[in-house]
């Protein structure tokens, strides 16, 4: 079987992978090295060294095999009983051999290549491919002979069959572990719950690449050189913002010569500095922040003269501080001490207290102080406030505790949190090692923590979700509780594991399936489920291109838009999808719940009436116009054009993520709806796209995406009701292939709820992808099976995230390496 390729560009919602099936990937950029920065040099070498061996590591071997797929035997499905020449055979050379021979490959493909069934599987990707064109239709084409339904359903469960069966009652392949570098999501919400800093540094790294509809697919997430830099740039960041080493309130304020205010016999000096020439002072008034400790520093020098050195009396309002003498004959003394202020304005000053002067000597004559600047600084300390709140600084050397050990035994405590696993004593040393080397060259003992960070931050440790395997190359095993932990907070939380789930880990409790259970609800309980909620719907429903150019409304045809209108518009359907959340409804409300949340601007768009102000509220919807989220004004705006609505665009967007049943791309040859439209201008646009769907190359997928998107056609391009499209009625009814008829949006849902089970199939492929960071293979279908029929029987949200965590792929790793 030849070895996989991996996707290696951006893709939009309608040019990603299809789940459950082997797609195309695209090479990876190449990595290229470069120099770093020499404060955490040694580590951010080893960076550049790992990324490199993760590369080779684990591109090495992404390609899915058969290995491991187990394969049920003949007589356990009677599609294993069908005859390839006798009744599989005759269906091709009837209905396809005419286009698709050795003779006249058209699209450069023959089915004479594939003798019997067991070949088809050399190229899964194109029988995928024809089988889906059969299933809608679209092959053989609408100008040939044309099979029955019977012939049509037999060729696609055969192909299905050859293709994907695998007997779920036995082990099977759980698919292959890329280790995943954090996106930008979860970088952020790591450094959050992991130092307890409410700091954004990801948002300046670059937009993390998309595959299968989402940015936390590991084979996308590479790490080119800018990313790099950027990683060193934010570790220094969050070291200084997680290890406090000053006063929140820290003041400093210097008050030089020109700045001090005199009393006495004081003159100035062309440096700046002020000579007090007899007894007399300088001062100035400080405003101290806040009750604490303070430095005063200042700077000073004197003309000596007599048998006594200048004596300088440093005085805080009346109280005397120090005498000291200053030293040298015009020599600059700094002069340091500390003192309790108290907050508000306080005077400092500096007295001359022993002038002495005599016209006689020979040499000096004349004893004066100069003074070049008043400096104070402070509170100096850390709050015992502060010190609570850090959560890595809890030992401190004092008391008879060496560097080295405070360094030690705060790195136990954090490693194990920071790498999301448990460590080694050489690892917390290797840390230990950045601390002490700072202490050495005279940072203080907080300054030379913020240097162990920044190592550990940069460590692929902590950047990549790397999960070890103890088991031997080509086998399955089960991961241990830590990844499983790790798993699932990225998962559910896009954060690193609590501690409640790593006590669990340690006590090795957390696979056992009711533990599992508790925890999943408990997770999705929590606040930082809102990460599941932003990340998969905004993702999923493409509700992150509402900010983009993709969509824009002309707002000649549409006033009514604007930038509040559209992040309103992302906010009602963000809320929805985290009500079905955090509310544990079911899955199915998202076909068909009767309520949204609006605020006044969305209610008015809505035509609904006595809803004021800007915050959103629950409202429970009385008529049928609106129900589940293909009818809010997201969905609406996104599947249609600036000037006017779409109904390929919206059926299109029904059949891919609603359905999991992306059409194919059409064919080069066939013309746009533009060529229609011009030559048919008295028409109404569906009567111009009925008749561009005549074209044999079109019909058979429009067939079934423009009856699903006339369904929605009562909304205009940004979500309003409308009966009317220009001088033409709208209408909005619809016929499928299989018979169904529907008239207007309500009974359109009607019909798609009729098919929950493929729509409830759909959202546990792509939660499944989202989960586990890769796209699905046909293996897979045992865990989306166990999930459907828990979802028969309970269709809560908490059943499907409890059923994806609780299978196989979830909880079982293969080792490549």
């Amino acid at each position: 079987m030849p070895a996989r390729k991996r996707p290696g560009k951006k893709q939009t919602a309608s040019s990603r992978p299809t789940p459950v099936r082997k797609q195309n990937r695209g090479k990876r950029k190449r990595r290229q090295k470069r120099s770093v920065y020499p404060v955490v040099a040694a580590s951010c070498v080893g960076i550049v060294f790992l990324l490199g061996f993760f590369t080779f590591w684990f591109r090495s071997d992404h390609g899915d095999s058969d290995r491991g797929t187990i394969v049920a035997a003949d007589q356990l499905n009677p599609l294993a009983e069908i005859d390839f020449d006798k009744e599989i055979k005759p269906f091709f050379q009837k209905y396809c051999l005419d286009c698709h021979s050795e003779d006249f490959q058209e699209g450069d493909f023959s089915f004479d290549r594939y003798p019997d069934g067991d070949s088809i599987k050399r190229d899964r990707e194109i029988w995928t491919k024809v089988q889906q064109l059969v299933r809608l239709g679209a092959m053989p084409p609408a100008d040939s002979d044309q099979p029955s339904k019977d012939e049509n359903q037999k060729i696609i469960d055969w192909i299905d069959y050859q293709l994907f069966f695998i007997d779920c009652s036995v082990p099977h392949d759980p698919g292959r572990v890329t280790a995943r570098r954090l996106n930008r999501t979860e970088y952020n919400n790591t450094v959050r719950d992991l130092l307890n800093v409410d700091f954004r540094p990801a948002d300046d790294f670059p937009s993390d690449d998309v595959g299968y509809g989402f940015d936390n697919i590991g084979d996308v997430l590479s790490v080119p050189p800018l990313l790099i830099e950027k990683y060193l740039t934010a570790a220094e960041q969050v070291a200084e913002k997680a290890i406090i080493t000053q006063h929140p309130k820290y003041f400093s304020k210097r008050a030089f010569g020109k700045e001090l205010k005199e009393e006495g016999a004081v003159s100035s000096r062309g440096d700046g500095s002020k000579a007090i020439v007899s007894r007399g002072r300088v001062y100035h008034q400080f405003n101290l922040p806040e009750n604490g400790t303070y430095r005063l520093i200042i700077k000073a020098s004197a003309d000596q003269a007599g048998d006594e050195l200048a004596k300088m009396e440093l005085k805080l309002d009346e109280r005397v501080l120090k005498v000291q003498e200053i030293q040298g004959h015009k020599e600059e003394n700094l002069v340091e001490l500390e003192f309790e202020g108290s907050a508000g304005k306080q005077t400092l000053s500096a007295a001359f207290i022993n002038d002495f002067y005599n016209p006689k000597a020979e040499k000096r004559k004349d004893r004066n102080l100069i003074v070049r600047s008043l400096r104070v600084e402070g509170p100096l300390g850390i709050p015992d406030s502060v010190r609570e709140s850090n959560s890595l600084l809890k030992v401190f050397p004092e008391n008879g505790v060496s560097v080295s050990h405070a360094a030690q035994s705060n790195f136990r405590e954090f490693l194990p949190r920071a790498f999301r696993r448990p460590v080694t004593e050489a690892e917390i040393s290797q840390y230990v090692s950045f601390v002490e080397m700072a202490s050495e060259r005279g940072a203080s003992f907080a300054e030379s923590m913020r240097i162990g960070l920044q190592a550990i931050l940069v460590s692929p440790h902590f950047l990549f979700r790397v999960e070890e395997s103890r088991q031997q190359v080509g086998t399955m095993e089960q991961l241990d509780d830590f990844a499983l932990a790790t798993r699932m907070s990225y998962f559910i939380w896009s954060s690193l594991p609590d501690e409640e789930l790593f006590q669990l880990a340690k006590e090795n409790r957390l696979h056992e399936p009711q533990i599992l259970k508790e925890q999943t609800e408990r997770m999705l309980a929590d606040p930082k489920s809102e990460a599941l909620v932003k990340n998969f719907s905004g993702q999923w429903l493409g509700l992150r291109k509402l900010t983009t150019n993709e969509v824009s409304p002309d707002t000649a045809l549409f006033p009514e838009f604007n930038e509040k209108l559209r992040l309103d518009m992302w906010k009602e359907t963000e809320l929805y999808f985290g009500s079905i959340v955090h509310e544990n409804r079911s899955l199915y409300d998202l076909l068909d719940g009767r309520y949204s949340f609006l605020n006044e601007r969305l209610a008015k768009l809505y035509g609904i009436e006595n809803i004021k102000g800007e915050n959103f509220r629950r409202v429970e919807f009385q008529d049928s116009q609106r129900l589940g989220v293909l009818t809010h004004a997201s969905i609406l705006t996104l599947t249609s054009y600036p000037d006017r609505t779409s109904p390929v665009k919206r059926g299109q967007w029904v059949l891919e993520n609603f359905l999991n049943d992306a059409p194919p791309d059409p064919p080069p040859t066939v013309p746009g709806i533009e060529e229609t439209q011009s030559a048919n201008p008295n028409l109404s646009f569906r009567e111009q796209l009925e008749l561009h769907r005549k074209d044999p190359g079109c019909a058979a997928c429009h067939v079934t995406m423009d009856e699903i998107g006339f369904g929605l056609e009562n909304f205009d391009a940004i979500g309003r009701w409308r009966t009317q499209d220009g001088k033409f009625e709208v209408n909005a009814s619809g016929t499928l292939p299989n018979g169904e008829s529907f008239n207007g949006p309500e009974e359109m849902i009607a019909v798609l709820r009729g098919r929950k089970t493929e729509f409830g199939r759909c959202v546990a492929e792509k939660m499944l992808t989202y989960a586990l960071g890769r796209g699905l293979e046909y293996y897979d279908r045992c865990a989306i099976d166990k999930i459907m029929t828990d979802l028969d029987s309970d269709d809560r949200f908490s059943v499907l995230i409890t059923g994806i965590v609780q299978s196989a792929p979830f909880q079982l790793r293969r080792n490549n390496k």
